[in-house]
């Protein structure tokens, strides 16, 4: 697999790490026009529609508009799981990302795993090691606290 460009969406990037992950730094709100570039970027397909991995850096995360909230909901989500790691999220962040998670894991079935980290290094090894358990058929789904 060739190796992926950053991808700068308004003051936020994206960019790629191996095995496979996708970390986004975010540097302000989530603006409808920041979703929408999001919303259209498909999965990775290494992972073969099994799992997707995340890296979220939210310490410059300053909330989501309404209207980008709404869409980002309503995004396709056609991998069996996503493993998600948050660097740096507060308190706030942490529980609207838990009440997040488990409506969706209500509404899709168990396919969201969250997990809170103080650092890059540590949340890139959890994700290592979650797709690690995927891959040898241990991928019990469940949140990271």
């Amino acid at each position: 697999m060739k190796p992926r460009e950053p991808i700068q969406f308004g003051k936020h990037t994206l960019s790629f790490e191996e095995p496979g992950i996708a970390v986004t730094v975010y540097r302000g709100p989530i603006t409808l026009e920041d979703m929408r570039v999001l919303v259209d970027l498909p999965d990775m397909e290494e992972h073969e529609g099994q799992f997707q991995l995340a890296l979220f850096h939210m310490q410059g995360f300053g909330g989501l508009e309404a209207a980008a909230r709404k869409l980002g909901a309503e995004r396709p989500r056609p991998a069996a799981v996503y493993y998600s790691a948050y660097v740096g999220a507060n308190f706030k962040i942490r529980v609207v990302v838990s009440l997040f998670m488990r409506a969706a894991n209500l509404l899709q079935g168990p396919k969201n795993v969250a997990g809170f980290f103080d650092d890059h290094e540590s949340a890139k090894a959890w994700l290592i090691e979650q797709r690690r358990r995927h891959l040898e058929g241990a991928g019990d789904v469940g949140n990271k606290k």
